[in-house]
């Protein structure tokens, strides 16, 4: 059995992503989709609503400044569902959050890996980390207050 990702081609083939097509009108509140494939791989079946309410703690929390909170619920997101790269995201943005742009470059960098080398993901995604790795790594640290 496999999961189709959140992030997959549809597999009805409109060439959108699983969560903007297809996914919405077969229950939001349902379990993630799995299709028989009959391979020996284990097969983890998450509620998306769970997931959902993991990954968007993770940005309100970092909006209201509390920096601890949203760190250890990213590191549930990597726990939780390896298979999926918003924890590896979620935690570039806390590392960001907290001015270490060396350790969040290193988690987008991760990001685009993953994005590349897990089927479903479109190049822009992993394009897109990449990005966001080479703008934190080309920007100067903020200024201390002794260098001002």
């Amino acid at each position: 059995m496999t999961k189709i990702s959140r992030n997959a081609p549809c597999p009805c083939g409109s060439g959108k992503k699983y969560k903007r097509c297809c996914w919405p009108r077969e229950g939001a509140a349902a379990p993630a989709r799995v299709v028989d494939d009959s391979s020996t791989q284990p097969v983890v079946i998450w509620h998306e609503d769970d997931f959902e309410e993991l990954t968007n703690s993770v940005a309100g929390l970092l909006r209201n400044g509390r920096v601890e909170e949203a760190e250890r619920a990213a590191k549930e997101l990597l726990e939780r569902y390896p298979e999926t790269v918003e924890g590896l995201e979620k935690m570039a943005m806390v590392e960001e959050a907290r001015g270490n742009q060396v350790a969040a470059a290193e988690y987008y960098r991760q990001a685009a890996h993953f994005a590349q080398t897990n089927p479903g993901f479109d190049p822009e995604v992993a394009d897109n980390f990449t990005l966001q790795a080479e703008r934190l790594e080309n920007q100067s640290p903020p200024a201390l207050p002794h260098d001002r």
